[in-house]
């Protein structure tokens, strides 16, 4: 037996776990190795923890499991890294330098699933929930077809032949969904309304612009072979991604470009959908269909602002998802309208070539830093995730291990609340760390950090990271208005204070209408119910995210409040298809032609996520942000933890659906 000791902190109780893993090891020779001082160089950039579990699954060298894990503190303890202890860093680098530098060392296969389970034990130092571990086990991505849905009983070919599924949207939702649909053998095709599939990142080509959480967990689990060259992709390199994942997959002849789905409305006489499709060339087509699966996101409908006079500009004017390229920003005098996400990533490269740069600021947001932002993967880590047997899988399941914190500053706690703080104790600290952070970027500039420090908490609307926004704020040549814009002009904007600036470009950085689910589609249920009609109340609301009453053999992916606390977008898109396709086989395996949520589970349902809700921060202190609808509720984000969350899709509760 092991037992995992914590250290650094107040110490834990220590944690018996069984360290016995019965695999055999099977003949397969590690490849001839560089130099030695070349994979010393890669075990230094290497996670400790991921390296000391792959590299006891392979040697069966007790004393890594015997290894104490410490609390490490991030970001001035606001968070929490589980990490190795420090001083076991060497003698864990000296055995994978001499494991992987010995020609004679064999490769063993990757763990069983009851042979994983017992190595996440060993990771995190502690017992975990059923849920954590079945998550766990499929962001590991040891088995590729952890998170795929299985037939209980696979219909015949005939049967099959009655069932054909129209995917709208070729992003991460769709393509990921037609990969599981493929393997069940299920028809199906995905209408894209753009030339190109790639979803927010066919649209998002904006300087600066790249993804804002590690590649390596932001990718999908079925698949983590892909060479990523950067810790945080550009956008190129997430274009280049979904090439390589559609090809891979064969799904390039399912999607069909610059074709959209205008209308859909269901026929009960048939149990199919009508759909009025806009072609390429401009002209209309009616199709007939079993299931429609909606992965149009939440980013897909920009926000135009509204602002007096804003038709009157007589310069270059765009939003950020239809940058235009052949405008050449050098010596030109441009301003940048919003602070959120996009607005802070592209605004520092337009500092650098504009004569003079302003941004519009309505609402600060909280930034913070991230390290290696920028940075590249090197040869020697490359070297390392492809070579060293599961070394990916444990530093994947490690930054998942991380990520979860983010749920920590989420909750109110109302004892806190009483005594004084603003959300929790977690919260409050990271807000100091952050006011702390503006504060010395801005040294010098208490004029700028007075207008920079949020009134809201953290984590009420998204954290924005950091791409030297502040630093750029600090230019002779660019200038903070936080007075609020009163007009646009022919030339220019004038502030509510008065001050008129001219400008030869306005970037407008609105983002979007999340609210505005499955727009502009039209959606036609059952007895002509309509979307409007169902949301009318308070926004859109969907049964788990994803079913609708009166609309039958309809999904949605990332619908309505199934935005989750914490965990990579791709896993959460992998087991949402799971779900809808369990839905999908569970309808054609019992003999039906539909399947639709009950109207008393999605009411049942949505009271509880309402009930649960009062216990986050989001409508408390998210002052209008787009985590919140027009009516003042929180519909994009889920109140539950996200292991409570996953044990609501493992599987289906049949009982909430009507079959026909």
């Amino acid at each position: 037996m092991s037992y995992i000791k914590n250290v650094a902190g107040e110490p834990e109780a220590s944690v018996r776990i069984d360290e016995r893993i019965a695999s055999d090891p099977v003949e397969r020779p590690i490849a001839t190795p560089p130099e030695p001082a070349f994979v010393r160089r890669a075990l230094e950039q290497a996670d400790m923890n991921a390296l000391r579990i792959a590299l006891y699954h392979q040697t069966r060298d007790s004393e890594l499991l015997d290894m104490a894990l410490a609390r490490f503190p991030v970001r001035g303890g606001a968070f929490e890294a589980r990490v190795v202890a420090r001083h076991h860093h060497d003698a864990i680098k000296q055995k994978a330098l001499a494991f992987l530098t010995d020609p004679d060392n064999i490769r063993r296969d990757p763990p069983t699933r009851d042979e994983a389970e017992q190595l996440m034990r060993h990771f995190q130092g502690s017992e975990l929930s059923p849920a954590a571990l079945d998550f766990g086990y499929g962001d590991l991505g040891i088995d590729k077809k952890a998170r795929d849905a299985e037939w209980a009983a696979k219909p015949s070919a005939e049967r099959l032949e009655n069932f054909d599924v129209t995917i709208v949207g070729g992003g991460i939702s769709g393509l990921a969904i037609a990969r599981q649909l493929g393997r069940l053998g299920l028809k199906h095709h995905i209408l894209e309304k753009r030339d190109s599939f790639g979803g927010t990142w066919h649209i998002n080509d904006y300087p600066e612009a790249r993804v804002d959480i590690s590649t390596f967990l932001y990718q999908y689990k079925f698949d983590l072979e892909y060479p990523w060259k950067s810790h945080f992709a550009t956008q190129p390199e997430l274009v280049e991604y979904m090439e390589y994942v559609v090809d891979k997959y064969g799904l390039r002849d399912r999607i069909e470009l610059n074709t959209e789905l205008q209308a859909a409305s269901w026929n009960d006489d048939l149990s199919k959908w009508e759909l009025t499709i806009r072609l390429p060339d401009g002209s209309t087509e009616h199709r007939l269909t079993s299931i429609v699966i909606s992965a149009v996101g939440l980013f897909g409908t920009p926000k135009m602002p509204d602002i007096q006079g804003i038709e009157d500009f007589e310069g270059a004017m765009f939003h950020t998802t239809e940058w235009d390229h052949g405008f050449v920003p050098d010596g030109k005098r441009i301003a940048v309208i919003g602070t959120g996400s996009t607005s802070t990533q592209l605004m520092p490269s337009l500092a650098e070539k504009a004569e003079q740069l302003t941004v519009y600021q309505r609402t600060p947001s909280w930034i913070t830093p991230v390290h290696d932002y920028h940075g590249t993967v090197s040869p020697e880590l490359r070297w390392l995730l492809d070579t060293m047997p599961g070394y990916t899988n444990w530093h994947v399941y490690s930054l998942h291990v991380a990520d979860l914190q983010l749920q920590e500053f989420q909750d109110l706690d109302r004892e806190w609340i009483a005594g004084g703080g603003k959300v929790n104790e977690r919260n409050d600290r990271l807000r100091e760390n952050l006011i702390r952070y503006i504060r010395e970027e801005c040294a010098g500039r208490d004029d700028l950090y007075d207008r920079l420090v949020p009134d809201y908490a953290p984590t009420a609307r998204r954290l924005v990271i950091d791409n030297g926004f502040y630093r750029a704020l600090r230019r002779e040549n660019v200038a903070l208005d936080s007075a609020g814009i009163d007009r646009i002009t022919r030339t220019g904007i004038v502030s509510k204070d008065g001050t008129s600036r001219d400008f030869d470009l306005i970037v407008l950085g609105a983002g979007f209408q999340v609210s505005r689910y499955l727009w502009p589609t039209s959606y036609r249920g059952r007895n002509g119910m309509t979307l409007e009609q169902l949301w009318e109340a308070d926004g859109a609301r969907a049964h788990l995210g994803i079913n609708l009453p009166e609309f039958p053999n309809m999904f949605v992916i990332y619908g309505p409040n199934a935005q989750a606390r914490s965990g990579s977008f791709h896993s959460w898109i992998e087991i949402l298809s799971r779900y809808i396709c369990g839905l999908i086989t569970h309808m054609i395996e019992t003999g039906g032609t539909s399947i639709e949520v009950r109207k008393a589970a999605f009411d049942a349902y949505n009271d509880r996520m309402d009930q649960a809700m009062t216990s986050t921060l989001w409508e408390a202190e998210g002052q209008g942000g787009y985590y919140l609808n027009e009516q003042g509720r929180s519909g994009v984000n889920m109140p539950w933890r996200i292991y409570d969350f996953y044990d609501m899709l493992r599987n289906p509760e049949m009982k909430d659906f009507t079959v026909r």
